[in-house]
């Protein structure tokens, strides 16, 4: 009987580390936009809220062109 638990957890833990490297290898990796940032006088990153409304070739974004003098 201990035997045939132990094989059985032990085929567990594999199927379960083997799922884990497919969804890992499925899953691409994220890159941000690399050019083009804009920063304040102090340094900060200036980020612009944006949104489609539902149209994804027409972006309506917040004016952040007087945020820092």
């Amino acid at each position: 009987m201990k035997t045939d638990n132990y094989t059985k957890v032990v085929l567990t833990v594999i199927a379960i580390a083997l799922s884990a490297i497919a969804i890992q290898s499925g899953i691409k990796d994220a890159h941000a936009q690399s050019n083009g940032f804009k920063f304040t006088q102090s340094g900060a990153l200036i980020v612009a809220v944006c949104d489609s409304n539902g149209n994804p070739s027409r972006y309506n974004c917040a004016d952040v062109s007087r945020l820092e003098k």
